[in-house]
């Protein structure tokens, strides 16, 4: 399997929204020179698998790293899933798409040892990421469902590396998350307009007055997690959040007009 690092026993750290829950850390060569972090509560094992929901960090696809998405990682392995981020090659979003499959097949021909259930998987991931977990959708590889913050598309690049020629009835159900001011977000409006006409379970959640990142500074890590997470309940995929979250964090709901 290729494992480098075993981290042992972690406890989560507190949290308003977090459940304290024992996981462990360990890191995978998924190919030669590519690595991918593996977040998974104590007991994750077959026959008792569990969901699972695979990352891709940001950065224009040419710069970034895995740990980017460690926040995400942790609140949903203390949620009681188990949760990977993976490096790709920053080459451009040709090979990101590549190496993103490529990720996304390992981890799910690894479920018996990594104790995870493929009918439960989530793709997701963060601005080039979002791009890149709804490209590996679009390639054909199932998921149950995406998460993805503030994904970064663009409605006037290459057909091949973009969704918009493909994304339809087929899709899993997806959740977005924007900032009212990010750049990215009349492509993403576009594509869930797309998916919606297409008869697609979709959510979008704004932060007013936010840029593109957001989603990574406090509150809006916990806030957009949270919702994530009650997305995922309601398609019975993870347990409910426990408790009430204020004035949904700070998030808006925005429907189609």
């Amino acid at each position: 399997m290729g494992l480098l690092f075993f981290a042992g026993r972690v406890m989560a750290d507190a949290a308003p929204m977090a459940d304290t829950v024992v996981y462990r850390v360990k890191t995978y060569e998924y190919t030669p020179d590519l690595k991918l972090d593996v977040f998974a509560p104590e007991g994750a094992s077959a026959p008792a698998a569990q969901p699972v929901i695979v990352l891709f960090h940001g950065g224009s696809w040419v710069s970034g790293d895995k740990a980017q998405m460690e926040g995400q990682c942790r609140y949903f392995a203390r949620q009681g899933m188990v949760a990977v981020t993976a490096n790709y090659r920053l080459q451009g979003k040709d090979t990101g798409i590549v190496d993103a499959k490529i990720a996304v097949r390992w981890v799910r021909g690894h479920a018996r040892e990594l104790g995870i259930d493929t009918a439960k998987m989530v793709l997701g991931g963060a601005s080039a990421g979002g791009h890149l977990a709804t490209m590996v959708v679009v390639a054909g590889i199932p998921a149950r469902a995406l998460v993805l913050f503030n994904p970064a598309y663009s409605t006037a690049d290459d057909p091949a590396v973009e969704p918009y020629s493909r994304a339809g009835a087929g899709f899993p159900p997806t959740v977005f998350f924007y900032g009212s001011k990010d750049k990215w977000k009349p492509a993403g409006d576009s594509l869930r307009r797309q998916l919606k006409k297409a008869g697609v379970d979709c959510e979008m959640w704004v932060a007013e007055g936010q840029v593109h990142g957001f989603f990574n500074k406090a509150p809006w890590k916990e806030a957009t997690c949270v919702k994530a997470q009650e997305f995922l309940a309601r398609l019975g995929v993870m347990k409910a959040v426990e408790g009430a979250q204020e004035g949904n964090g700070g998030l808006s709901r925005e429907d189609l007009r």
